[in-house]
C-alpha cells in the first residue's frame, strides 16, 4: 500500500465551493468567548442553546487546573469531519454534536468557553500540543502517545464513496492495485487504512473536503470516510455518487486532553458517561441529522462507579457536603464495588440503590441542587428508570 500526500485543492465547505490553493485555511478558523451563563453568546461562532439534561460536574482547584487554566474552558474543534461539527461558509458559524458537548460541559463546569475551529485533526493536535486549547473533538479513541483520549461519545460508520459507475460493490473490492483512494490526513480512517491496505494506494490530503474534492475532479477512484460526510456530499456536489453498503471500519471517536492532564481526563470521562446515558448525545444527533452513527456502549460499571466516587470526592473538596455526608455516600459506592469483585451483582445493586436514595435525601434536605443530585442520579441510574441501578440484568453473568 502506498501513500500519496496532496497539499493542494478544492476546499468545500458544505455546498459551497472556495477555489485555490495557496490561500487555503490549514490553522484555526476565529475564536469566540461566551459567558459562563451563555447570555452573551456569539452568533458568528457558535450559540449554545441545547436541549436536553443539565450537566453539574463541580469541579475542584485539580480539574479547573486541567481543564481552564487561563480561565475559559478553550475547545479545538475539528469542523472538518460532519459527525463532529460542520462550519457554516457565510456565518462562520459551527454547529454539531462536539459543539453541543462543549456548550454543555462549559455551563455544568462554571466557566466561560472559548470555541477554536480547525479543519482538520493536524492542525487541531498540534493547537493541543502547543497549548492553544484545553481540550479538543475528536480524535480516534483507539489511544495516542501524543494526548490523552477520553471515552468514545460516537461510533462511526466509514465506507467508501464511489461514482455511480464504479464497478466496486463491496469493501473488499477496493483494496486493489493501482486504485487511488482519497483520505484525510489523521482521521480515522487514514489511521486504520494505512495499516491494513495491502495494494490500493492512499492519497492523503488535509481536510476531509479536500479529500472528497479529488474524488470529485476523478482524481482518485474512491473516498475514505464516514458516511454522514459522503451523504452531505452526495447531496451537495455529487449526485451521481454512491456509498458502497458494507463498512471497512466503525471508528469510535472521543474527546482529547494533553498529556499529563489526569485530573480533566477523568471529569471529561465522567461528563461523556452522562452524556450518552442522560440523552444529550442522542439529542446532539438528531440535531445535527447524522447518519451512520452509534453511541458506543458505557465502560465498564467499576470505572461508572469510580466516576461517581470522583464526584462525590470533588463535592466534599468543595464544601457542598461535610466530611459525614460524602463518607455516607461513598461507603455505598465501596460496597457495591466490594460485592461487585466478588460477582454479588443483586447485593452490588442494592448498595447502589441506597447510595440513589441517600442523593434523594440530601437533594430533599436543601443540601444538594436538583441539578447536582440529578448528575449522580443519572449515571447511578443507568438511565433506565426510577428502580434500576446500574449494575443491570446484562450483567448477571459476570
Amino acid at each position: 500500500m502506498n501513500i500519496i500526500s496532496q497539499s493542494c485543492g478544492v476546499l468545500l465547505l458544505g455546498i459551497v465551493t472556495l477555489a485555490g490553493c495557496a490561500d487555503r485555511p490549514t490553522g484555526p478558523a476565529p475564536t469566540a468567548e461566551l459567558s459562563g451563563a451563555f447570555a452573551i453568546a456569539a452568533a458568528s461562532s457558535v450559540v449554545c442553546n441545547v436541549d436536553g439534561a443539565t450537566w453539574e460536574g463541580d469541579p475542584d482547584a485539580a480539574v479547573v487546573h486541567d481543564l481552564a487554566p487561563t480561565g475559559p474552558v478553550r475547545v479545538g474543534i475539528n469542523y472538518g469531519n460532519p459527525n463532529n461539527a460542520t462550519l457554516n461558509p457565510v456565518t462562520g458559524q459551527l454547529s454539531g454534536v462536539a459543539v453541543d458537548l462543549a456548550c454543555t460541559l462549559a455551563r455544568g463546569t462554571d466557566r466561560p468557553l472559548t470555541v477554536v475551529g480547525y479543519s482538520g485533526v493536524p492542525p487541531m493536535l498540534a493547537g493541543l500540543t502547543s497549548g492553544d486549547v484545553d481540550l479538543a473533538f475528536t480524535l480516534a479513541s483507539a489511544g495516542s502517545n501524543v494526548v490523552n483520549v477520553a471515552i468514545s461519545h460516537l461510533g462511526v460508520e466509514n465506507t467508501y464513496l464511489v461514482p455511480d459507475a464504479s464497478p466496486f460493490q463491496s469493501v473488499a473490492d477496493v483494496d486493489a492495485p493501482g486504485v487511488l483512494i482519497s483520505v484525510a490526513q489523521g482521521n480515522s480512517p487514514d489511521v486504520y487504512l494505512s495499516a491494513t491496505l495491502k495494494n490500493a494506494t492512499l492519497v492523503r490530503t488535509a481536510t476531509v473536503p479536500q479529500a472528497l474534492a479529488l474524488l470529485a475532479r476523478s482524481q482518485v477512484n474512491a473516498f475514505a470516510g464516514s458516511r454522514s460526510a459522503e451523504a452531505m456530499f452526495i447531496a451537495s456536489s455529487l449526485p451521481s455518487g454512491r456509498m458502497l453498503p458494507d463498512n471497512f471500519l466503525i471508528a469510535n471517536i472521543a474527546a482529547g486532553l494533553p498529556l499529563g492532564h489526569d485530573q480533566g481526563l477523568g471529569y471529561v470521562d465522567e461528563f461523556i458517561d452522562w452524556g450518552k446515558t442522560s440523552g444529550l448525545v442522542q439529542l446532539a444527533i438528531g440535531r445535527s441529522q447524522l447518519i451512520g452513527v452509534s453511541i458506543p456502549p458505557p465502560p465498564p460499571i467499576e470505572q461508572r462507579l469510580a466516576f461517581l466516587q470522583h464526584h462525590i470526592a470533588r463535592l466534599v473538596t468543595n464544601g457542598v457536603l461535610n466530611e459525614g455526608q460524602g463518607r455516607a455516600l461513598a461507603v455505598k459506592l465501596e460496597g457495591a464495588l466490594d460485592k461487585l469483585s466478588v460477582g454479588e451483582n443483586e447485593a452490588a445493586m442494592n448498595k447502589v440503590a441506597a447510595f440513589i436514595n441517600q442523593v434523594d435525601a440530601f437533594r430533599n434536605a436543601g443540601i444538594l441542587s436538583e441539578a447536582q443530585s440529578a448528575s449522580l442520579r443519572v449515571i447511578a441510574q443507568d438511565g433506565r428508570g426510577p428502580g434500576d441501578a446500574l449494575i443491570g440484568a446484562a450483567h448477571v453473568d459476570r
